[in-house]
């Protein structure tokens, strides 16, 4: 009995060793594989990044041909197309190596800063100002109390017209270097033009509908009352914006932004919608894109929807 039961272990141990031998070359054929999946996954990333990279770069050279007409839609297609890639590299970023994705990330940025610098060679923007004009006591304070049809109590909306005395070096049309002021652009100034809105601090600012973009550059501690196709948003803090856009909002170096839909109410808004050629139906204020947050699960902290206690209700 001794002498089958020796060998029966004997047969038992030579199976376990088999079965062993067995897992122990399934986990190499697997680790083989897997080791060629993450090679099929980078090259295709690396061959995919780089084709969305030069077509970005053939836009970039084909600005110098561009209509100047056409040349707002062409910056704008840009920057879409640099958000796009921006994203795919965030969907990406759990195979890539951390250096290969900075190196992507570095790659984005310098996309990024040669369109904007072109943009800002090829759209130079004029100065803004107003041809003044004398007036007496009463005119003016009509033209300060009403704006957009709408008569105002003291202490109200003032209109971007009245500040002659401010002018920026760049801004044709909007607003530079205000403090603690309530401003509005009219339907006749905004009309068929991109808006600036470049370092303002502790201000309000109210327009009707924009049929292009709006630029905010440098802002804090403000209150944007707003309706466009685009808004760009650059190095800005703590804003509040009721905004009504079209596609979507772009942020970058950005903190502390509130978002809520747009709801400043006035005589003729349905009118200057219609004319603007904004749809009233379709509000993407939900939809921001941040360059600075790379992570497709969740949103970014820089910004973040309005309370609904905390929203003005109506505008006086």
């Amino acid at each position: 009995m001794e002498l089958i039961s020796e060998g029966v272990d004997k047969i038992s141990i030579l199976k376990s060793r088999e079965i062993e031998r067995k897992l122990n070359l399934q986990r190499k054929q697997e680790t083989k594989r897997s080791g060629l999946a993450e090679n099929e996954q980078l090259e295709f990333f690396e061959r995919t990044f780089n084709e969305k990279q030069n077509f970005i770069e053939n836009l970039i050279k084909k600005s110098l041909s561009i209509p100047k007409n056409d040349l707002p839609d062409h910056f704008n297609t840009i920057s879409k197309e640099v958000l796009l890639l921006q994203k795919y590299v965030a969907a990406s970023n759990l195979f890539l190596r951390n250096y290969f994705l900075q190196k992507c990330q570095n790659i984005i940025q310098e996309l990024s800063a040669r369109a904007r610098d072109l943009e800002n060679e090829l759209m130079p923007k004029k100065k803004f100002g107003f041809k003044k004009k004398t007036k007496g006591k009463e005119s003016e304070k009509t033209e300060r109390d009403v704006v957009d049809g709408v008569r105002l109590s003291n202490g109200g909306i003032s209109s971007g017209s009245n500040h002659l005395e401010k002018k920026s070096p760049t801004i044709e049309c909007g607003f530079y270097k205000r403090t603690h002021e309530v401003l509005s652009l009219s339907g006749v100034e905004i009309y068929k033009k991109d808006v600036s809105l470049e370092k303002l601090t502790n201000c309000k600012i109210f327009t009707g509908p924009i049929s292009t973009s709006i630029f905010a550059e440098n802002c804090q501690n403000c209150t944007f009352v707003i309706a466009c196709q685009q808004l760009r948003l650059h190095s800005s803090r703590n804003i509040d914006i009721y905004l009504h856009v079209t596609s979507r909002a772009i942020m970058e170096d950005c903190t502390e932004i509130s978002i809520a839909p747009y709801n400043w109410l006035y005589e003729n808004i349905d009118e200057h919608f219609a004319e603007s050629g904004l749809d009233r139906l379709v509000n993407n204020w939900r939809s921001i894109d941040d360059f600075n947050w790379l992570n497709m699960e969740k949103r970014s902290p820089n910004w973040r929807e309005m309370d609904q206690e905390y929203r003005v209700r109506e505008w006086t």
